[in-house]
């Protein structure tokens, strides 16, 4: 009996072990490259205000909803920050995404990403 109890604990070891590098080569594979695609110096209006283009339409569309803090200096609660635009680049709404991202920080978001239509 002992010995099925190790057989299976070193299963798990090693599945365990498996998961954690690929994990780990995921991230660190794929970060140079993100980090490397991202303009900084997108401004905030950047892109244009759309409407949802029709699929297969190719446009680049960046959704960003997130909070930042309020206009009025009394207020206790965080705005909502709500934009949708299109790019012509996927590099251009990444820029955006991150430009964003830097300016409202004082919540995460609940959505930032760049879909292509």
């Amino acid at each position: 009996m002992p010995f099925m109890s190790l057989n299976f604990l070193s299963k798990s070891g090693l599945r365990l072990c498996v998961s954690a590098l690929s994990i780990l080569a995921m991230t660190t594979i794929s970060t140079p490259q993100a980090e490397a695609a991202v303009r900084k110096n997108v401004s905030e209006y950047a892109g244009q205000r759309c409407n949802p283009p029709p699929r297969g339409s190719g446009v680049i569309v960046g959704i960003f909803q997130g909070l930042g803090e309020s206009a009025f200096v009394s207020s206790d609660y965080p705005e909502v920050i709500s934009r949708y635009r299109c790019f012509p680049s996927l590099e251009e709404c990444k820029g955006w995404l991150y430009t964003m991202q830097s300016l409202y920080s004082a919540g995460l978001p609940r959505a930032a990403k760049c879909l292509k239509r």
